[in-house]
């Protein structure tokens, strides 16, 4: 039996389309689930990420170095959509009463912004300074509040600091992608 070329065309398109839709489902197992990039088409096309859809929480333990802490200030995408973080969050420290205690924090570095998907999850670095090194009288805090980038709801996570009246030991720089690793992540 003997093949004509139209039949031989058709039976090679047929098998690459074959061959195609096989790899299609391995390809998008192996496809990363980390955040996409600021860079990508899904920045572009992705909204603001909500307060209603984020969720704040820090990594343990802080790494320590020379009268400061270094915590691992986390905020997830808990929504079912893509959306965006951009700049720096809101942070202070509150007391057991919840009234803020001494200045916000400073903001350090460039701002980046970072797309997640449902289940991402975007860092910053938060240094909190001895406060006996910035104040004589240092009281205690134990709670931060954190406004994340673009959002005007903030969420309060337990943190235990001291802090200074009329001033800040507070800093924390920009989003940056992926979960941040206490004793890994350097920013």
């Amino acid at each position: 039996m003997s093949l004509t070329s139209r039949t031989a065309r058709r039976l090679a398109v047929g098998f690459g389309l074959a061959t195609a839709a096989a790899l299609l489902p391995a390809a998008a197992l192996a496809a990363p689930s980390a955040p996409l990039a600021s860079s990508s088409a899904a920045h572009q096309s992705a909204r603001p990420c909500t307060s209603v859809h984020s969720r704040v929480w820090f990594g343990l333990p802080a790494d320590d170095a020379a009268g400061h802490a270094y915590f691992q200030l986390q905020i997830s995408n808990i929504g079912h959509s893509t959306c965006t973080f951009f700049g720096f969050p809101g942070v202070s420290a509150l007391n057991s009463h919840g009234n803020q205690i001494g200045h916000p924090a400073s903001h350090t570095g460039a701002r980046v912004s970072v797309t997640l998907q449902p289940g991402g999850t975007t860092h910053m670095v938060l240094v909190v300074t001895d406060a006996s090194l910035v104040c004589s009288h240092p009281v205690q805090a134990t709670d931060i509040r954190v406004f994340p980038p673009g959002q005007f709801h903030s969420q309060n996570v337990p943190l235990p600091t001291r802090q200074c009246i009329g001033k800040s030991v507070l800093s924390v720089d920009s989003v940056h992608p992926g979960t941040g690793i206490p004793g890994f992540s350097t920013r």
